[in-house]
């Protein structure tokens, strides 16, 4: 079977699952594939990016974690370690609309890299 009627028969599966509102990480392991393929598909089969419940789903577990310690300062990359966050998970976006709505203020960087840390508000 050529590789092209694999992919149009894997799309086709995907997205009958997609459409059964199953989570990314259950249509990856009922297929057989990668999560992050899985992913790459659904972008493909939708046309658009899939990052529009980035927001809602990333918010509250950073908010959280910032509330638990309400002192603190934390780095992007030392906020990217919040459990149950994905390992890649990009957090620019979110706590720029975070500092917006008020849930987080942005503190001058750090002598040594210039970083801006975040702390709860």
């Amino acid at each position: 079977m050529p590789a092209w009627e694999r992919t149009k028969e894997r799309r086709a599966r995907i997205a009958e699952l997609a459409s059964s509102r199953h989570p990314t990480r259950t249509i990856a392991v009922t297929v057989g594939m990668n999560e992050r393929s899985v992913y790459r598909h659904l972008v493909a089969i939708e046309a658009r990016p899939r990052s529009h419940t980035t927001y809602e789903e990333r918010m509250p577990l950073v908010l959280t974690h910032l509330r638990t310690y309400p002192d603190k300062l934390f780095t992007e990359g030392e906020l990217r370690r919040v459990p149950d966050l994905p390992a890649t998970a990009k957090l620019r976006r979110v706590l720029a609309r975070m500092e917006q709505e008020g849930w987080v203020e942005s503190v001058p960087g750090f002598v040594t890299t210039g970083t801006s840390a975040r702390r709860y508000r």
